[in-house]
């Protein structure tokens, strides 16, 4: 009995942790912390401790605390290392227990995927109602910001760095919209409108590294699909022709107020003279690309530091490229994982994080999870735009439910087999 109290604390105690990740990261943490405890109590009480897992789960467990293991000789080998930065890499570490619960709560994984759908949902909802009274009191549908001009509902209102930073919310939300898919969580009807819901709003956050990481994640998964079965050609010829399409309106209409936050990646076909003189975000990420390869190039290729990776890129930028070219930041994040892991940790970093991307990938397709095989697909292309593995929300979502999915019953999928 007292064990089966415990466990119906844990499962509450779950869907608090996941619904939370939509909460301010330092109540998320505290959660997921005390998810933890329970988890590890519930582990020393149950006289059963066996845990099954296949092959390649094994090893990409191995690695993800062999991730947080090489934090650790960041942290020894420089003092100037950022210390706190160990702190976002402990789900790593907790990998194998989490691995150990959602099994053991296997018949519960279905009630989380739930939580983290509806919490995703209600924070929308929220922003929404939020855009909608700024616009009424206002009175007006459109909001300035940096100089420019942007529809109240495109962008802008969904932005807070203090809060949800528009990257992590779309990266939440193509997540939910795969789980929506993937999984048996409602009616077709209700599947149907909360994914176009999803798809709006992936739209409307604006960011361009989600929407461009899910564009050629669809083209790479489509090709997959072609090789698996050719039937799928079709539809990947047909997808390059819809993409063409996309691309040439966005190009046309770049100069509307509905296109120019997308628009901007076309600044380097008629202003090519002009790509390090101007500072968008767009412009400053072929800054920081430059700096990195500098920066990489005067490695040796081993652990260097943690979280050191924005301070050599300032500094080099300050030694040898201030007289190329105006640089206004307010970080120098390097906006790339692998540039990011390769700075810091050397081979070590890339090579680590080179082969859980890939073993997840495989192992999705291996278990015909082809939505979530897309997903992994997608964050792997996001990697190189952003640093999601180097915050917190980026590194929960990607530790807690990769062990989640992983322990969730193969019935609760939808259209599981690609040959059918």
């Amino acid at each position: 009995m007292k064990n089966l109290n415990l466990k119906n604390c844990l499962v509450i105690l779950g869907c608090i942790t996941i619904f939370g990740l939509f909460l301010k990261e330092n109540i998320s943490a505290i959660l997921f912390i005390g998810f933890i405890f329970f988890s590890l109590v519930n582990l020393i009480k149950k006289k059963k401790k066996n845990i099954i897992l296949q092959r390649t789960s094994k090893i990409i467990i191995v690695l993800m605390v062999a991730y947080f293991l090489i934090g650790v000789t960041g942290v020894i080998i420089n003092p100037e290392s950022k210390k706190n930065y160990l702190t976002r890499l402990l789900p790593f570490l907790f990998s194998p227990f989490l691995f150990y619960i959602f099994q053991d709560l296997r018949n519960k994984n279905m009630l989380f995927i739930n939580c983290f759908v509806l919490g995703n949902i209600i924070l929308l909802v929220f922003l929404d109602i939020s855009a909608i009274i700024d616009m009424i009191t206002n009175q007006s549908l459109f909001i300035v910001k940096e100089g420019r001009e942007y529809y109240r509902f495109l962008y802008t209102r969904y932005t807070n760095p203090n809060y949800f930073n528009h990257i992590y919310l779309s990266l939440y939300t193509f997540f939910s919209a795969i789980l929506i898919y993937q999984f048996k969580l409602t009616t077709s009807r209700l599947k149907w409108i909360t994914l176009t819901y999803f798809f709006i709003h992936l739209f409307m956050i604006g960011s361009r590294a989600m929407i461009i990481s899910i564009l050629f994640g669809s083209l790479i998964y489509l090709f997959i699909l072609a090789i698996i079965k050719k039937k799928h050609l079709k539809y990947l010829f047909i997808y390059i022709f819809c993409i063409a399409s996309l691309f040439s309106i966005t190009y046309v209409f770049k100069d509307t107020l509905l296109f120019n936050r997308y628009s901007q990646v076309f600044e380097w076909y008629g202003k090519r003279d002009n790509i390090l003189e101007r500072n968008y975000s767009i412009n400053n990420r072929i800054k920081i690309y430059i700096l990195g390869a500098s920066v990489i190039n005067e490695g040796n290729g081993g652990i260097q530091g943690t979280g050191i990776a924005e301070e050599k890129i300032k500094n080099t930028y300050s030694k040898k490229f201030k007289n190329e070219f105006p640089f206004k930041t307010k970080t120098y994040n390097t906006h790339n994982q692998f540039i990011n892991n390769y700075i810091d940790w050397g081979y070590a970093g890339l090579i680590t994080l080179s082969l859980l991307l890939i073993l997840v990938i495989k192992q999705a397709i291996e278990k015909q999870n082809y939505a979530l095989a897309f997903f992994w697909i997608s964050f792997t292309l996001l990697l190189m735009m952003e640093c999601i593995l180097y915050r917190q929300r980026g590194i929960m979502l990607f530790v807690i439910f990769f062990a989640l999915l992983e322990n969730t019953s193969k019935s609760n999928i939808l259209n599981p087999n690609i040959n059918d």
